[in-house]
């Protein structure tokens, strides 16, 4: 303060003085003032408690939800949440959790801005951690979850991992060694919002291995639109539909094939009980009075939809699951009659309008539109032998292989990585796995070794809303 009035005794004595040396006073208190004032600012962060940080973070994770549930509430135009979480809640779930079924979670919300590319991290210690990625800005970021996409949907051998890397420095690296690593996390929640709600993540490499080889990994629309709740399917009563034929869509001739090995999974499985059965609706049969009759005796723990579903541009009802008769419109599956809701909806040939906001919503949004505690669907349209290979060992892990329950993504993530490692391959009209070969109809006409390898046959596979 004596300097400041320094200062000013000099701007009076030199007012009469030439203009110039009346500027450059001027000018050095401007500095000096300016210089002050920073270094307040600074000591004043310094001196924010640590308990006051974390209640700012906490405000600011608990809006972000909220304007993530709006978006979610806008586009299927009606209220969805009545209970919001802090985020001391969130991680006393995910502590529960990671308790009973032996995971060890953290959530990851990833938010494009115009100049970079906000991260924040949570797992059960409560700590959340925020990154900003200078370096991602969203066009910068979009362009390179484009251009990875595109290369995915291409068989190329080998495969172009640059925007897989690039991705990976940008999204995990910032939280690897220092939070991923060291809290041995191995189960990743993402919420993803607009510009990479599309991003195939299980795909991204880290110069070694894919993401999938570490971690079972989900996406979530927010965390308080999911049901965070855990039941064991090693006992599961499934309802099985799809059509292999279509008046006005193309075929899917390895249905009959998945729906029959879905069913040779459950009777495979010593644990099911004669009291505890499965329906199996197959083509003419597929139609939706047919389900709705089934859902009003029975309660399902799996539904399996194994025929074409397509999330389109605009509103949810320009999105729909193709049934016999006719098409059943996003906006449309709010009103299943569910006795409970299903543990898992399975819709095992989608198709999603990559790059539009909308599209987007609807296939991340789908289990939370129905009602059931996850989905799983694919990214892009998959191969139907590709869909019959993954789909047919995801069950088998899921039901048959483990001697501890493993959670549905645990059961994806064995699947993909059986098929990466190519243990999962066709041989001459048959499906070689693990478990036992499957005899494949000659009409298929396969002729030698048919590796799935390839990120286009498992990457686009993924788990949507609730992991455990």
């Amino acid at each position: 303060m004596k300097l400041i009035k320094f200062f000013f005794k000099k701007i009076k004595s030199n007012l009469k003085k030439n203009r110039f040396q009346q500027f450059i006073v001027l000018l050095g208190l401007t500095f000096f003032i300016s210089m002050n004032i920073l270094n307040l600012h600074l000591v004043n962060a310094q001196q924010i408690p640590d308990d006051s940080k974390e209640a700012m973070l906490s405000k600011n994770m608990l809006k972000m939800e909220q304007r993530l549930e709006k978006e979610y509430e806008d586009y299927f135009q009606r209220d969805i949440v009545n209970s919001e979480k802090s985020s001391l809640e969130i991680s006393a779930i995910l502590a529960k959790l990671d308790q009973q079924t032996g995971t060890n979670s953290a959530v990851i919300w990833v938010t494009p801005e115009e100049k970079y590319l906000h991260l924040v991290y949570l797992t059960k210690s409560g700590k959340i951690i925020v990154k900003d990625i200078e370096d991602a800005s969203f066009n910068k970021l979009t362009q390179t979850v484009k251009d990875f996409y595109t290369e995915i949907n291409q068989i190329n051998n080998p495969i172009n991992l640059t925007q897989a890397q690039q991705l990976y420095e940008w999204i995990i690296k910032p939280y690897q060694e220092e939070f991923l690593d060291k809290d041995n996390i191995n189960n990743l929640l993402f919420c993803l919002e607009n510009g990479v709600r599309l991003l195939p993540l299980v795909a991204l490499h880290d110069g070694n291995n894919f993401l999938i080889e570490k971690y079972n990994i989900t996406r979530i629309p927010a965390f308080n639109l999911i049901i965070p709740q855990y039941q064991s399917l090693k006992n599961p009563q499934v309802l099985a539909m799809g059509a292999s034929n279509f008046p006005d869509q193309d075929p899917l001739p390895a249905v009959t094939l998945e729906l029959e090995n879905i069913m040779k999974r459950l009777q495979n499985n010593y644990h099911i009980s004669s009291s505890r059965s499965s329906e199996v609706l197959l083509n003419e049969e597929f139609t939706l009075s047919n389900m709705q009759k089934q859902l009003q005796g029975n309660s399902f723990n799996i539904i399996h939809l194994a025929t074409h579903a397509n999330f389109n541009q605009g509103n949810p009802n320009n999105s729909y699951i193709q049934f016999w008769d006719q098409k059943l419109t996003l906006d449309k599956m709010a009103s299943f009659p569910w006795q409970t809701a299903p543990d898992l909806l399975v819709l095992s040939a989608c198709n999603t309008a990559f790059g539009d906001r909308n599209a987007e919503l609807g296939f991340t949004g789908v289990a939370l539109q129905s009602g059931v505690k996850s989905a799983l669907g694919s990214l892009w349209s998959v191969s139907d032998l590709g869909t019959f290979a993954l789909i047919t060992e995801f069950y088998e892990q899921l039901i048959n292989q483990s001697a501890q329950n493993l959670t549905k993504t645990q059961a994806l993530r064995k699947a993909q990585n059986l098929l990466l490692q190519e243990k999962i391959y066709f041989q001459d009209n048959r499906l070689i796995t693990p478990h036992g070969n499957i005899e494949l109809p000659e009409t298929l006409g396969l002729k030698g070794k048919i590796t799935l390898s390839h990120p286009f046959y498992w990457g686009g596979f993924t788990l949507i809303s609730n992991p455990w």
